[in-house]
Order: C-alpha cells, then structure tokens, then sequence
C-alpha cells in the first residue's frame, strides 16, 4: 500500500482520488449477443472494431482506465490506464454449476501494454466443487499477475444453478454475492454486482481490506445505474467498471446515427458516473 492508502499497482487505473471510472469494453462474443439482441444480424469484425474504436473515441476521454480484449486494444485512449481480460469466454459445466478456464496470461496482457488484467470468475458459495475449483483458477492467475509486476482485478459473477427457481436464486442473491466478496481476496480489486440498496454496506465489510467497484451488467439502463451507483458509493464503493448499461443503446442505431447517440446521451452519463465515483 502506499502512503495515500491506495495500492500503487492500480494507480494508472484510478483517478488522482482514487476512484476507478472504468469503461469496459472487452465484450467479444457477447456483444455479438447484444447486437442481435439490438435487431442486427451479422456483424463482422471490422464492425465491432469500428464501433468500439467510436466508443473509446466518445467516452474513454473521461474515464480513468478501459477495458479492451487483445483484438480491440487500439482502441486505447492515449491517456487511459489499459486492462485486458484473462478469461476464455463462457463456461464448462460441473454438477449443475459452472466453472471457466483461462486463456490469456499476464505475458499477454504485458505484451500489449496493459496496466493490469481482469478475470470473470463464476462463483457460487454455496457450491462447494465448482467453488474450490474456481478459487484454484483464482490463485494460478493471481501469482501468474504478481509474479509479473501485475493486479489482478477480479469480477466473481453469481449466477443461478441448474435447477434452481428464480424466486430461490433471487432471495439468495444478495448473500451469495457477498460471500463471493468475503471469500476471493486473492487479488487486487474486486468488481462486484450490485446486491441491492441495503447489502451494498455488507459488501464493503465483506471485501475488506480490499476495495470494490460496481460493475455495469447487460439487464439494466443508463438512469437505473446511476442511481446504483450513487448508493454503492455512498456505502464504500471505490466506484465503477461498466459497459453496456452506458453504450449499450448504440448498437441497435446506423454508423451515421451513433456518433450523435454517444455525444447526446452517454457522454452526459458517464459524466455523471464519474461525479459521482470521484466525490465519494
């Protein structure tokens, strides 16, 4: 730790107050989803590029650091910290859980420059087989990062189990994810899902002495975010790593239409966003 209280290993991520204000852009497969999701078919690669190149461009000149996957990194704003995920994408089955593997290291991630590396790790507390195995992965890419002058920020996604009902998983949300904070300290940041407004206090207790910042998610818009935001730092969040709920509305619009989209509505939000990261 250095002298202000912040880790100096993160410090190319963060704001001079310590603050992350991250876009997040790694999205490969997914955002294929969320583009045929958005009513368009077909995208080629040239064209995810072209679009997260006028993302980056729009609202990287704001932010304290970009999350980018290898094929996207010259997308990187000149003056933001770089993060590059570890992660393969998807996941593998285990008796009703999921577990994933690796498929970049930190050599890769040095190799383009980047500040740090990000893992997705799917996470269930109360699944002790996938649990156990996941934190082995955890501990293999955390030693692999450090070992190389690397963080590591993790993100542990909680998700329901086969079988489960909506209504099980929905009660149990906010613990799980929590527990996923107070048990995967083997890293350097943690990127959290929001618990809702009450259990935001439970997970800054839980990620101690780390610090945690809010991730975005695909299922909620730009205003629902905000307000998010604004409770999970009032509670100790450090602040925000996020994609779609800010960009997500470009996708669906024509090349000629989503420069305007971007300066009209997500520039002004991400400006909100990063307010309120860096008055907390």
């Amino acid at each position: 730790m250095s002298s202000s209280g912040f880790d100096r290993s993160l410090e190319p991520l963060m704001t001079p107050e310590g603050a992350f204000c991250m876009l997040a852009l790694d999205h490969r497969a997914a955002l294929r989803n969320a583009f045929e999701g958005a009513g368009v078919e077909s995208v080629t690669d040239a064209e995810v590029l072209k679009v997260k190149a006028r993302i980056a461009r729009s609202l990287g000149r704001d932010a304290s650091g970009i999350l980018l996957d290898p094929d996207a990194v010259s997308c990187r704003p000149a003056h933001d910290g770089l993060l590059t995920p570890l992660e393969a994408q998807g996941h593998e089955p285990l008796d009703g859980a999921r577990v994933n593997r690796l498929e970049f290291d930190a050599s890769d991630a040095l190799r383009l420059g980047a500040d740090g590396c990000k893992l997705l790790l799917w996470y269930r507390a109360d699944h002790p087989a996938s649990a156990a195995k996941q934190r082995e992965l955890l501990a293999r890419a955390t030693d692999d990062c450090h070992r190389s002058g690397l963080p590591l920020i993790l993100e542990p996604l909680v998700y329901r189990l086969e079988g489960e009902s909506d209504e099980d998983y929905a009660a149990a949300f906010p613990e799980l994810v929590a527990a996923a904070a107070e048990a995967l300290h083997e890293c350097d940041l943690l990127k959290l899902q929001y618990p809702g407004a009450e259990a935001c206090t439970r997970l800054t207790v839980a990620a101690a002495p780390l610090r945690w910042a809010l991730l975005g998610g695909s299922d909620v818009d730009g205003e629902t975010f905000a307000a998010q935001l604004e409770t999970a730092c009032s509670a100790g969040g450090s602040g925000f790593i996020a994609g779609r709920a800010i960009w997500g509305g470009v996708l669906g619009l024509p090349p000629a239409e989503q420069e305007r989209w971007l300066e009209r509505t997500a520039q002004p939000l991400f400006a909100r966003l990063v307010a309120t990261a860096r008055r907390q």
